[in-house]
């Protein structure tokens, strides 16, 4: 009974923190951009461009978004298991 409690939780949150990331929640993408370029700074700025600057900044909160997607597909899966695992036990 404790793993499906764990398997339905771990299934909803995961769901609804890809769900924050899939759909840019008050631009929680944006955010997690920069403070990762704070923590990560980039090697060799002599050449860079601010049109550089916004290709990463779009790529990388494309990433965050697509990854967010998988996030809800693999809540969905542990959802469904946590729920098969509470039908085992009724």
């Amino acid at each position: 009974m404790g793993r499906a409690v764990l398997a339905v939780s771990c299934g909803l949150l995961l769901i609804v923190t890809g769900l924050a990331l899939a759909a840019d929640f008050r631009g929680i993408a944006s955010r997690h951009f920069e403070l990762a370029r704070r923590v990560v700074r980039p090697i060799g700025l002599g050449g860079r461009t601010r049109r550089a600057d916004e290709r990463l900044r779009d790529r990388f909160i494309l990433f965050d978004r697509a990854f967010g997607v998988l996030m809800v597909l693999l809540g969905v899966v542990a959802l469904t298991g946590g729920g098969y695992l509470f039908a085992l036990h009724a």
